[in-house]
């Protein structure tokens, strides 16, 4: 018995929902999910392959750690822009300065590994945008789901009217007031794209939140939460350990979530 807590940290969280939601026996393996006979690495796997597509200049400092922040985002809709600032900064740490079309190259190279190594989770997210478009084609103003833990996400996602003011201390100014866009009818105007840039990022963090939930309902000791890092005692983490696996394998194997 002890009192001294300790934390684990989920493999890829959002990969490892994807994987769920997909179906994808390739991805699972890679976050951990399914068993192996070592701890397996997403990140390294795709590093390794996109190096081969890189610039020669930069193989002596690439790395996982090059890549981590981009590969553990992409789940949530990150673009080609923030993905070039997370590289770029990874590279800065090393003390390599990289040139802006060396990046393109890089972060290119990166997000093809990443349809290489990940392929049925980011159908998955391309199936959810274009599902979201057609949502809206039919005349809704909204998108609502359930989670397996019986929460309501109510999504809404309005076009902002947006001002121009002319001011004296900092000249013409583009203001974001909280009004909307009205159509013709005087009804506020769905904002189509930033809706299909936000669904996959909030399933999965709904379908997260729905593991921890049930994992917790089940287990009667201390815990605290930080997205998919749980902290335990540690003679209780073996038991929290497999909770979170049945909760896992009760939620995407059991049940097809995404029909």
């Amino acid at each position: 018995t002890t009192r001294l807590c300790v934390a684990t940290d989920a493999t890829c969280s959002g990969l490892q929902i994807l994987a769920g939601l997909a179906r994808d026996r390739k991805t699972a393996q890679l976050v951990n999910v399914l068993p192996s006979e070592r701890p397996q690495d997403a990140y390294k796997v795709v590093a390794e392959t996109a190096k081969q597509h890189i610039p020669n200049s930069l193989h002596n400092v690439w790395d996982r750690k090059c890549v981590k922040r981009t590969v553990m985002t992409i789940p949530y809709n990150a673009k080609p822009f923030s993905n070039r600032s997370y590289i770029r900064d990874a590279l800065k740490e090393k003390g390599f300065e990289i040139e802006q079309e060396d990046l393109t190259v890089t972060v290119n190279a990166v997000r093809d590994a990443m349809h290489n190594v990940v392929p049925g989770c980011l159908d998955v997210m391309k199936w959810i945008e274009d599902e979201v478009a057609r949502v809206f084609k039919r005349g809704y103003d909204q998108l609502r789901w359930k989670t397996p833990s019986g929460f309501i996400v109510n999504q809404r996602i309005m076009k902002k009217k947006v001002e121009r003011f002319n001011l004296q201390l900092l000249g013409n100014c583009k203001v974001s007031a909280k009004t909307y866009e009205l159509d013709e009818d005087g009804n506020p105007v769905v904002d189509l794209k930033r809706h299909k840039a936000a669904t996959a990022p909030n399933l999965i963090h709904s379908l997260d939140a729905s593991l921890l939930h049930l994992s917790v309902q089940q287990f009667d000791k201390p815990i605290a939460l930080i997205h998919d890092s749980v902290l335990s005692r540690a003679c209780d983490m073996d038991e929290l350990s497999a909770i979170i696996r049945e909760t896992y394998m009760h939620l995407f194997a059991e049940h097809d979530y995404l029909t």
